[in-house]
């Protein structure tokens, strides 16, 4: 039976990850910055992983939280997966999570999203944008709904406010 508390660690690197996001890159050598920032959260995870530390719903979710920033399929399917267990074991947040993760394994492996979680920021003129393709023709009517997915329009509106703001 695993332990019952959270790992401290893994809340703290996910504490991190969440603040690495609150700053806004500008410069190439900034998102470079991130990138070995996140992949050093990712290797500190697998070794958790591999000692048994990822555990209870709040761990799933912050696992599958890093693996999200990752940088190929691999870790996207694994965010994926770590979702769904956290959901599965009644951990709300993770519902949206396993929506954003499938969406984001699809694209990285060029299929198209089929939720509509994933958006790209257009510099030309300051604004975030729906990442296409996306293919929902098989998403049931309540589906998004019940994954916490909000409409594009609502999510578009959104990201741009914090642009603005």
């Amino acid at each position: 039976m695993p332990p019952e508390t959270d790992n401290l660690r893994l809340d703290e690197l996910h504490a991190a990850d969440q603040k690495d996001r609150e700053q806004v890159y500008g410069s190439a050598a900034d998102v470079e910055a991130l990138k070995l920032r996140d992949a050093e959260r990712r290797r500190e995870l697998l070794e958790m992983i591999g000692q048994g530390g990822v555990n209870t719903p709040n761990d799933l979710y912050h696992a599958a939280v890093l693996f999200l920033h990752g940088a190929e399929p691999k870790e996207f399917l694994a965010a994926h997966r770590l979702a769904v267990m956290a959901s599965i074991n009644g951990h709300r947040p993770s519902r949206w999570l396993a929506a954003a993760t499938l969406d984001r394994f699809l694209m990285s492996i060029g299929l198209p999203q089929t939720y509509g979680t994933q958006f790209e920021h257009n510099g030309e003129d300051n604004r975030y944008q729906l990442r296409l393709p996306i293919d929902d023709a098989t998403v049931l009517h309540f589906e998004k709904r019940f994954f916490g997915v909000p409409p594009v329009v609502e999510r578009l509106a959104q990201l741009n406010r914090r642009i603005a703001g």
